[in-house]
């Protein structure tokens, strides 16, 4: 066994500790997307995201839905982003109401390719504006950075491509926490045709907000590129 298949063993067996390790409150959950981009020239990139996530616990099945359209611009020989988004989020709440909330992202993101690996970082300040008519909330709109690390190993000659990531969220405008969730997760990529791919995941988010239990979710995901 080589260096790079060592590195990449000590990844994943980090991952599985972490699922290993839940808590008892630990919801089920699962996700559905689809994801389309389009490049509109040779620097920018324009994207759409449809998600449905369902939950299994004391609260209603249906967790949420996300429609997101997103706008990128790529530079450093298109391993640096940067990007803008919005997303508008319709969901069953922790006061047990449907809501309706609007989301904005700034991104930025960096990659490098280390031998068979690629290495990225992926920063977030995203805000969520939230409806005070179905809910009760100390903050509003709610800001927070998050920070997502990610590898991937690539195959020579092959359509898979696995990866594992790490996701750190910290609370900008409540001084309540300093950290409100790390997520881990772990899946690979299929490359179906030429510009489509099917990719699934186990993800595990840990909350440290009060409102949220702990959830462990599988995720499937369906991306072309037009």
């Amino acid at each position: 066994m080589n260096k790079r298949h060592t590195i990449l063993l000590i990844i994943i067996f980090s991952f599985c500790a972490s699922i290993a390790n839940a808590q008892k409150d630990t919801d089920l959950g699962a996700s559905l997307s689809f994801e389309a981009d389009k490049e509109l020239s040779r620097f920018f990139r324009l994207s759409f995201e449809e998600e449905i996530r369902l939950v299994n616990s004391n609260r209603y099945g249906f967790d949420r839905s996300a429609t997101a359209l997103g706008l990128d611009y790529s530079f450093l020989e298109k391993k640096a982003k940067v990007g803008v988004a919005y997303s508008f989020l319709y969901l069953y709440n922790s006061d047990y109401l449907f809501e309706s909330r609007h989301r904005f992202y700034v991104n930025l993101s960096y990659k490098e390719d280390v031998g068979s690996f690629t290495l990225s970082w992926r920063g977030r300040f995203q805000g969520t504006v939230r409806d005070e008519n179905r809910g009760s909330y100390n903050v509003n709109p709610k800001y927070v950075l998050r920070n997502r690390f990610q590898a991937e190993y690539n195959f020579w000659k092959s359509r898979w491509t696995p990866f594992v990531s790490c996701e750190i969220t910290n609370p900008v405008n409540d001084s309540r926490y300093d950290l409100s969730r790390l997520r881990f997760q772990g899946g690979t990529e299929y490359r179906l045709y030429r510009n489509t791919y099917l990719s699934g995941y186990v993800r595990y988010d840990v909350n440290y907000e009060k409102a949220d239990n702990n959830r462990l979710s599988v995720g499937f995901t369906y991306r072309i590129k037009l």
